[in-house]
């Protein structure tokens, strides 16, 4: 016997709730206040917002032009002082005087590099300000100046880096170059064969290190200065072994050391009038680009 069909469900139509007018004016109150909200940001709350960064911008950059412009006056006149006949050329208290100047020239470009990235930083901030249909006025004209005087510092720092490892090792050098003959030439001629001999010992390691370091391309030295102190490096070692020669009563080859020794003198001399006498030529090629490159960077974003 078939089961009856079960009864359609009944379907209850409800009659769709209104909403009340309460309701609507909530909405339209809402949407007003946003509205207006929006208004007030975009009218005083954004161009306030953009003239206090541009505000702050302008000093950081005005900062970054001064100390870019001293900076530059500061290099220019250093590298004259080394240039002239080159930094191992300069008397102790010359090479003392500059290289003061040198690290503060440094600090200096350190400090107006910082006044750049800080406009930098207010100008990225005001570009990235919401519904700004274009970039705030200032940024268009700040932003290639502050390349420029980003480019100018970043060859003023390399040229006082370059000139601080330059008196640097001219001060070992130099003092290395009178200790050879105040205290190894006076005890060669004394034929104080063991005090001639520690005092090339310590010669030698002094030397070997800087012998090292004027090679260093961060320096910019000329490569002539540093044939001079490899000229250094072979009178010491020379009178080394001719003082442990005579010690040892080895005549010939005393003999020889002290040959190798007056030719290795000479050539120290010749090479020292060499680097003296191409030290402009050196600066025209390697220096003078990066003092070029700083002044023309410098005066376009002034």
């Amino acid at each position: 016997m078939a089961l009856p069909k079960p009864a359609p469900a009944r379907r209850v139509f409800r009659p769709a709730r209104r909403v009340s007018w309460g309701t609507w004016i909530f909405v339209i109150v809402v949407l007003l206040i946003a509205i207006g909200a929006l208004g007030a940001f975009l009218e005083i709350v954004l161009p306030q917002r953009v003239a206090q960064l541009a505000q702050s911008e302008a000093g950081e950059l005005a900062q970054a032009r001064k100390g870019t412009a001293e900076v530059g006056t500061t290099v220019t006149q250093l590298w004259a002082d080394i240039s002239a006949k080159g930094s191992m050329s300069l008397s102790d208290a010359q090479l003392t005087q500059d290289l003061a100047t040198a690290r503060s020239a440094e600090k200096a470009a350190g400090d107006a590099e910082g006044h750049v990235q800080l406009a930098q930083s207010y100008m990225a901030q005001a570009d990235g300000l919401p519904f700004q249909l274009h970039s705030p006025a200032f940024i268009a004209t700040d932003r290639p100046a502050l390349e420029h005087l980003d480019k100018s510092l970043q060859a003023s720092l390399k040229l006082t880096h370059a000139a601080i490892l330059q008196l640097t090792l001219a001060q070992q050098v130099t003092k290395d170059a009178l200790k050879m003959s105040t205290t190894l030439d006076p005890a060669l001629n004394a034929h104080a064969w063991a005090d001639a001999a520690r005092a090339a010992s310590a010669l030698t390691d002094d030397l070997k290190p800087q012998q090292v370091s004027a090679g260093f391309a961060d320096a910019m030295l000329d490569p002539l200065w540093a044939t001079w102190v490899d000229g250094l490096v072979s009178v010491v070692s020379n009178a080394q072994q001719y003082a442990l020669a005579a010690a040892a009563n080895q005549t010939q080859v005393g003999q020889q050391s002290a040959r190798s020794r007056a030719a290795a003198r000479q050539q120290v001399a010749t090479r020292y009038a060499a680097a003296q006498n191409g030290a402009m030529a050196w600066q025209a090629k390697t220096i003078q680009p990066l003092l070029d490159a700083v002044t023309r960077e410098s005066a376009a974003g002034s």
